[in-house]
């Protein structure tokens, strides 16, 4: 309330990360689709901020996201079920349409705003924090890049697909 914007801003990604907990039907059902994701996500170079791709807290927003759609339901079944339908949702979201797990109206100017800021209209990939001011967490995703994550988001999918018909092994995700 009384810091400034800098102060504010550099206590962001904490403060989305506690209320990201908040967020998700189940915290440990989002903590083990996430440690399985992140460790997708390096094995296919698709992890580090300053390389251009997805950091941490992106990552952790995109579970999140999955998990409220997943629901209450969704996540009573096993992981399996969300890191599947991570890959589905990923492997067809419609970007540059931001991710929001949480929706706030009432937002200081420095907030990520495409209506207001041109700037963040040219993001490829908004996966928006749930904290004010919220804030564009991969904002150094190049539209190559969100087009590469995409595209192996769809192969994961079809990988998941064939271990749950038997055809393939888990271990064939990580490779």
């Amino acid at each position: 309330k009384d810091m400034d914007q800098k102060c504010l801003r550099s206590l962001n990604g904490y403060r989305a990360t506690c209320e990201i907990l908040q967020l998700v039907p189940s915290v440990e059902k989002f903590r083990l689709t996430l440690r399985v994701i992140k460790l997708w996500a390096r094995r296919n170079g698709l992890y580090g901020n300053m390389l251009g791709f997805l950091g941490g807290a992106s990552w952790a927003i995109l579970v999140a996201k999955v998990c409220q759609l997943a629901g209450i339901e969704g996540n009573l079944g096993s992981c399996v079920n969300l890191v599947h339908r991570f890959f589905y949702t990923f492997a067809n979201w419609n970007w540059p349409e931001p991710v929001y797990i949480k929706k706030v109206d009432a937002q200081p100017y420095p907030a990520w705003n495409p209506a207001m800021n041109h700037y963040d209209r040219e993001h490829a990939m908004p996966i928006i924090t749930s904290s004010v001011p919220q804030m564009n967490s991969a904002v150094n995703v190049t539209k190559t890049n969100c087009q590469l994550i995409t595209a192996k988001c769809a192969e994961a999918f079809t990988v998941c697909q064939s271990v749950l018909e038997g055809v393939s092994l888990w271990s064939d995700l990580f490779q």
